[in-house]
């Protein structure tokens, strides 16, 4: 009977060890190494962080892939011409220690300054696939063929590609036991598809990508060209897109129809906690988009992240160039710091029991947090009388731009107190001019955030939206 029940337990501790191993969530992901030329690189297409065929990849393969992009523009296989092999985008790609290699490299070497070297093509491609080999012994090789040159003035090359390359590329697969990829016969007899006969446009890359990633999973892709990078889900109904840029998480949830002008509110720390306004601008038609500088404490260097990402949401995703800033508890700080920052590219505020004083929250008895703070802003200590870089020293540039700030506290939150944060901004700005309205919540703490019924938040930052897009239509060059 012991024995019989030994074996039961033990039955039940593998199978649980087995799922814990096993678990989706835990388990590290297959990191694909995409290697090539500008044609893997993007060039040619407007967005090559969306739509470079290893980014679409990456949203085919989903999220227990990690695909990365380590094309550089011009390069060759051949390292007697300008070899891939001596850039630094070659030892990345060697550090990143891939499961899944896919190598496109072969179109400038078709180029006669270079191809006159061609008896090196083979050997160096065999160099190149030792040196991942010894990274990562197990690493999957899959070599793909050059995509056809279109068009009478390189029709030379293309045939060089067909009668030489593609042959050399097949002996090399069958020496080293690599899977091809035939990229050559897809991109045939589709010029539309290329900006300049050589480099493919955003639905050219769409093909490559489909293609490659056939050849990895032996499915074809349903997959649309997306209209934000990353992985595509979905958030209370809507579309949701989550992506890196930078190395920090962005999150962007699509409107099922967006406003004239393409409005965003925009939130650096908690996406989605208590985010009833969040949720009802959607419906509105506003993009709700998360960029996590939540552990940065509103630091200089965090401040240049975010500008950078601003101006990528705006550039390459036409968002308005007038976002309104979300800030709850420490991502207040942040909202305040970045608008101090960019008073002309604000249209409004929303803040909610924001910390807006360092020595009020963290102050020294959070010593972690405090710790942090004082590594982000790259000090050693901090005083009232040191540390002048608290908001209410600098709200000048917002009154001026006359930036709206709608403030929810809660009067008995003993976490980040009214009375040493969001009242002594709203008192200054007051007293600079700046328009701001605060709703005070009786009784109410920390948390919960934001309002149940979020009309009043709504309703603010749809007023001063549309008070922008009013100016800008009688002034076209706001």
């Amino acid at each position: 009977m012991k024995s019989k029940l030994l074996l039961i337990i033990l039955g039940i501790v593998l199978c649980v060890h087995t799922e814990a191993k096993t678990d989706p969530k835990t388990a590290p992901k297959i990191k694909v190494a995409c290697v090539g030329n500008s044609i893997t690189a993007g060039a040619g297409i407007k967005n090559r962080d969306k739509d470079s065929y290893p980014m679409m990849l990456g949203q085919m393969l989903g999220k227990e892939y990690e695909v990365r992009n380590f094309g550089v523009s011009g390069r060759t296989m051949i390292q007697k011409s300008n070899s891939y092999m001596k850039e630094k985008a070659y030892k990345q790609a060697l550090d990143f220690r891939p499961d899944i290699l896919i190598i496109k490299l072969g179109t400038n070497d078709t180029n006669p300054i270079f191809w006159k070297y061609k008896n090196e093509y083979p050997k160096d491609m065999q160099t190149m696939i030792r040196s991942f080999k010894q990274v990562s012994p197990a690493v999957k090789i899959y070599l793909c063929y050059p995509v056809t040159i279109n068009g009478k003035k390189f029709s030379e090359r293309d045939k060089v590609i067909t009668t030489e390359v593609i042959p050399m590329i097949n002996e090399v697969a069958k020496e080293v036991n690599a899977q091809v990829i035939d990229l050559h016969t897809v991109t045939a007899n589709m010029p539309e598809n290329f900006v300049d006969n050589l480099h493919p446009n955003e639905q050219g890359a769409h093909i490559l990508a489909k293609t490659i990633y056939k050849a990895l999973t032996g499915k074809e892709s349903t997959h649309e060209i997306q209209p934000f990078p990353g992985l595509k889900g979905k958030w209370k109904g809507y579309e949701r897109y989550d992506f890196t840029y930078k190395n920090k998480a962005a999150t962007v949830v699509c409107p099922q129809k967006a406003l004239e002008g393409n409005p965003w509110i925009w939130r650096p720390a908690f996406f989605g906690v208590f985010a009833y306004a969040d949720e009802a601008l959607l419906k509105e038609g506003f993009h709700v988009v998360y960029y996590d500088l939540t552990h940065e404490y509103g630091c200089p260097k965090s401040i240049k992240t975010g500008t950078d990402f601003y101006n990528n949401m705006v550039s390459q995703y036409e968002l308005s160039p007038k976002v309104v800033l979300e800030g709850l508890s420490r991502g207040g700080y942040y909202a305040l710091q970045w608008g101090i920052a960019h008073p002309d590219k604000v249209a409004c505020m929303y803040l909610d029991n924001p910390v807006c004083d360092m020595f009020s929250w963290p102050g020294k008895k959070r010593e972690k947090h405090w710790k942090d703070f004082l590594k982000h802003w790259e000090l050693t200590d901090a005083t009232p009388e040191t540390f002048k870089e608290n908001p209410i020293f600098h709200l000048q540039a917002l009154a001026q731009h006359k930036v709206p700030i709608l403030a929810v506290c809660g009067d008995s939150d003993t976490v980040v107190p009214f009375a040493e944060n969001m009242k002594l901004v709203r008192d200054t700005y007051v007293e600079l001019g700046g328009p701001v309205e605060v709703i005070i919540k009786p009784g109410a703490e920390h948390h919960p955030h934001s309002l149940e019924n979020p009309e009043p938040i709504v309703d603010f930052i749809l007023r001063h939206q549309s008070a922008y897009k009013e100016k800008q239509k009688a002034s076209p060059t706001l």
